[in-house]
């Protein structure tokens, strides 16, 4: 018994430490016509859990949009045209029927570009500030954003550890199709957290530049993700 708890222990941890490539090799067993064929209450938890996902992944794809649109007035704000523009592309380019994978890619493709801007802002002296009210409209986007991305890791957290749950009394194939289904959760729950840390570093950055150069926007403190632990 102890052996068998151990094992499915193993299996589950491997699972979130392996889950993109194991998601990539295993998505197609994890069908609708597979996922009808399971027992209950398995069938129903995976049913759910990609309907969950689904409004998890509009609720993301909103989230980046506007999060680009803030880096993009920041950077108009600060002279940065060429890559205002390539962010206003980015932006424009997501819509509430985008996908996570669109989402994921969008994000992907402006990184470079908002730590361009972040680094430029970080320079603070001797940028130019072409509009205060631009940076501070960007500056109210982008805690938008971030109040979005909050919650929707806080909701991911929450189904991801039913999702854990779940796996621990699902055979080894079940297992499987579980770690298929738990990828974007998972991301959401990972990688989602690292991009927000990021952005509260930010946030001080701005601060210090608003007050270099007398710009009016509120002192704010950013929270940190409440995630539900999910326990092996």
């Amino acid at each position: 018994m102890k052996k068998n708890i151990l094992i499915s222990s193993i299996l589950a941890a491997a699972a979130l430490v392996l889950l993109p490539a194991c998601a990539m090799i295993t998505q197609n067993l994890a069908t609708p016509e597979r996922v009808a064929k399971l027992p209950e209450p398995l069938r129903g938890q995976i049913q759910a859990l990609v309907e969950k996902q689904a409004v998890l992944g509009h609720q993301f794809a909103a989230g980046t949009r506007k999060m680009i649109q803030a880096y993009a007035t920041i950077a108009e704000a600060i002279d940065m045209k060429i890559v205002a523009a390539k962010l206003r592309a980015e932006a424009a380019a997501l819509n509430a029927g985008s996908s996570l994978d669109d989402s994921r890619k969008a994000l992907s493709r402006s990184a470079p570009l908002m730590k361009e801007v972040r680094s430029k802002i970080g320079e603070s002296k001797g940028v130019t500030l072409q509009s205060k009210e631009k940076f501070a409209e960007g500056h109210r986007i982008k805690s938008e954003a971030y109040g979005i991305e909050v919650q929707l890791a806080e909701k991911a957290s929450v189904e991801a550890a039913l999702g854990v749950k779940a796996m621990k009394k699902a055979s080894p194939m079940e297992k499987v199709m579980l770690t298929a289904t738990l990828d974007p959760l998972f991301f959401f729950v990972k990688d989602v957290p690292r991009f927000l840390a990021e952005e509260r570093n930010f946030e001080e950055i701005c601060q210090k530049f608003a007050k270099d150069y007398s710009v009016s926007i509120p002192r704010q403190s950013l929270p940190t993700p409440k995630l539900t632990d999910m326990a092996f």
